[in-house]
C-alpha cells in the first residue's frame, strides 16, 4: 500500500470512532486525556508560538518560519488544513513529514488513546513528532476558535498571537458577533506570556485587551508596542527596540503589512539574539504561504492564462482579497471569479464583498476533499441566487474545470479562484502543482 494511502487508513479509524464529534464544539477534555498517556509531549517543545485569528494566521505564522530560519534556526509547525496532502499540516525541523513517520504515529496514538476525533488525532500526532525531534521553535496553529482548540493544551507556550479576527465558525461554536469570537480566541492568553496582538476591530480589540489583563499575560499591541508601513514597496517594522526594512515582502498584497508586522513583534518578544535585523529582513523578502493571491503556474488547469488562488472564505478574507484586486489590476481590466464554498459558511457577507470587483462570476461545486473539514458544499445554484439577490449574476459550471473555462471565454484579463481552502487545493492539484 502506497505511503499516503497507509495515512489515510490511519486517519480514517478516526475519523469512524468520532463520527459525529467535532472537537472544537466540544473543548479539549478527550485530547487532555490523550496527551497524558503520550506523556505530554505538548509541554516538550521548544519555544512554542500559538496563533490564533479568523484571518491571517498562515500568513504570520509563514513570516515567523521564514525569518527564524533565515537566522539557521530550526522550526516545526503545525497548520490547518491542508491544501492536497494531509502532511503538509505537519513541518518536522523544516520538512514535511514523511507518509511513514506519520502513519507511525498514527498508529501509535490510535494503540494508547481512544475517542479523538480527525483534526484530534493529528493535533497529538504534531505534539508527538515535535517532542521527538529537537527544533529552535514551534509554531502552533490554531484549528479554529482558541479556549476550546484541541491545540489549546500547551502549559505554557513561548508566545500567544491573535491575527485580526471578523466573524467566522459562529453556527460550530454557538456564538454570534466579533466580541463573542474575540473572547473564544483570547482563551490562547496564558499568565506571564506575550500576547501579540495585530490590528482589530474596536470592539475585538477591546475584549482581548480584558481578557488578557484577566489572564496576566503580557500585552503587546499593534500601533502602540509596533508599527509597520510601506514606504512605496519597501516595508518598514518600528518599535521602541527594533527597525526591520525590507524592499518588499514575499507575500502579496499590502494587508501582508498587519500579518509581518505580528510577525516580527513575536519573534523580538522572544528575543532570540540569533535572529537579527538582517536575517528578519531576509525572511520577509523569502516567505512563501500557499493559496494566498498565488499565481498558478501555466498548466492544464491555467493553461497560459492569468489564474490566481485565494483562500478567502468568510467576510473579512473576501474584503482583503478584494482590496488587493482593486490595487493590482491595471485600468480597464476585467476579472473572473470563480467562486465555490462550504454550506456553513456566510456566503451573503462573502459576496457581498467581492461582487463589486467581479465583473463575471462563476459558481461551481466544492470538490470532494479528503480529510474536508466543517461540512460539505454549498449548492452552487443556491450560491446564484444568493448573489442575485445582492445586484449580482452568476454562471453555474459543472465543476472548477468548467468554471475555469467558462471565465477564460468571457475575456477577462484575470481569474481569482477563491472561496474556500478546499477549491485551492483542488485547483493547485487540477493544475499539476504541489505544495513542498
Amino acid at each position: 500500500m502506497p505511503g499516503a494511502a497507509i495515512v489515510e487508513a490511519e486517519l480514517d479509524r478516526f475519523r469512524e470512532a468520532s463520527s459525529g464529534r467535532v472537537s472544537p464544539a466540544f473543548g479539549t477534555a478527550h485530547i487532555r486525556k490523550a496527551l497524558v498517556e503520550l506523556g505530554d509531549p505538548q509541554d516538550r517543545i521548544a519555544n512554542a508560538i500559538h496563533i490564533t485569528g479568523t484571518n491571517g494566521k498562515g500568513s504570520t505564522g509563514a513570516f515567523i518560519r521564514a525569518m527564524a530560519e533565515s537566522a539557521g534556526l530550526s522550526v516545526h509547525v503545525f497548520t490547518s488544513p491542508h491544501l492536497i496532502r494531509v502532511n503538509e499540516r505537519i513541518r518536522v525541523a523544516g520538512k514535511l513529514v514523511e507518509d511513514e513517520a506519520l502513519a507511525d504515529v498514527l498508529a501509535d496514538i490510535w494503540r494508547r488513546t481512544e475517542g479523538l476525533t480527525y483534526f484530534e488525532a493529528l493535533t497529538a500526532a504534531a505534539f508527538c513528532l515535535f517532542a521527538h525531534t529537537p527544533a529552535d521553535i514551534s509554531i502552533i496553529e490554531v484549528g479554529a476558535g482558541g479556549a476550546t482548540d484541541a491545540t489549546n493544551v500547551m502549559s505554557h507556550p513561548k508566545a500567544s498571537v491573535v491575527t485580526p479576527i471578523s466573524r467566522d465558525h459562529e453556527t460550530m461554536f454557538g456564538v454570534s458577533g466579533v466580541a463573542a469570537i474575540a473572547r473564544l480566541k483570547a482563551g490562547i492568553f496564558r499568565e506571564g506570556v506575550p500576547a501579540i496582538i495585530a490590528q482589530q476591530p474596536a470592539i475585538a480589540l477591546g475584549v482581548l485587551r480584558e481578557e488578557a489583563r484577566a489572564a496576566a499575560a503580557v500585552v503587546l499591541e499593534a500601533g502602540d508596542d509596533w508599527k509597520t508601513r510601506w514606504e512605496g514597496e519597501a516595508f518598514v517594522y518600528e518599535s521602541l527596540g527594533l527597525t526591520v526594512r525590507t524592499p518588499w515582502l514575499g507575500l502579496r498584497g499590502k494587508h501582508q503589512a498587519q500579518n509581518a508586522g505580528a510577525a516580527c513583534a513575536t519573534l523580538e518578544a522572544i528575543g532570540d539574539r540569533r535572529i537579527t535585523p538582517a536575517a528578519m529582513a531576509a525572511g520577509l523578502r523569502e516567505a512563501t504561504w500557499p493559496a494566498r493571491l498565488q499565481r498558478l503556474q501555466p498548466g492544464p488547469l491555467a493553461g497560459d492564462a492569468a489564474v490566481w488562488i485565494d483562500a478567502a472564505h468568510n467576510p473579512g478574507g473576501a474584503a482583503t482579497l478584494a482590496a488587493a484586486i482593486r490595487a493590482s489590476r491595471e485600468p480597464g481590466e476585467r476579472a473572473a471569479l470563480v467562486f465555490a464554498c462550504q454550506a456553513v459558511k456566510d456566503v451573503e457577507g462573502v459576496l457581498g464583498e467581492l461582487l463589486p470587483v467581479a465583473d463575471e462570476l462563476v459558481i461551481c461545486p466544492l470538490p470532494d476533499s479528503g480529510g474536508q473539514e466543517g461540512g460539505p458544499g454549498a449548492e452552487p445554484r443556491h450560491v446564484a441566487g444568493i448573489a442575485a439577490t445582492l445586484g449580482g449574476t452568476a454562471h453555474v459550471a459543472d465543476n472548477l474545470e468548467n468554471a475555469v473555462q467558462i471565465a477564460r471565454a468571457s475575456g477577462v484579463e484575470r481569474i481569482y479562484i477563491c472561496g474556500s481552502v478546499y477549491l485551492c487545493g483542488a485547483a493547485l492539484a487540477a493544475n499539476g502543482e504541489s505544495v513542498a
